[in-house]
């Protein structure tokens, strides 16, 4: 498995830095589960065509409709998940630098 990129963080003391670094790393996870997800969904894609465009049968056809449904709905439940952490943790950094700013 590959490494995830995680930049350096300097120490810090704010719980709502940690909080925001921790839920990055957590996205950036959420990620890697959406692009499988979406692999799972083209290969589903390719064994619904292969089912019934070239007559693969009915198992194909059965297997790709199912599979391209789940992986769909898995997708757009992550999908969503990540773009709510990402609103959640600029929200944090924004209000991080409302205070940092209203404190100088």
């Amino acid at each position: 498995m590959r490494k995830l990129y995680r930049r350096k963080w300097e120490p810090t003391n704010n719980p709502l830095v940690a909080e925001a670094r921790a839920q990055t790393l957590a996205i950036q996870r959420l990620q890697v589960w959406l692009r499988l997800a979406y692999a799972i969904l083209a290969g589903a894609v390719l064994l619904g065509y292969w089912g019934f465009a070239e007559n693969g049968g009915l198992w194909a056809q059965v297997l790709g409709i199912g599979l391209g449904i789940v992986a769909f709905l898995v997708a757009m439940v992550l999908r969503t998940g990540i773009d709510h952490g990402r609103r959640n943790v600029n929200a944090m950094l924004e209000s991080m630098q409302s205070t940092v700013q209203s404190t100088e």
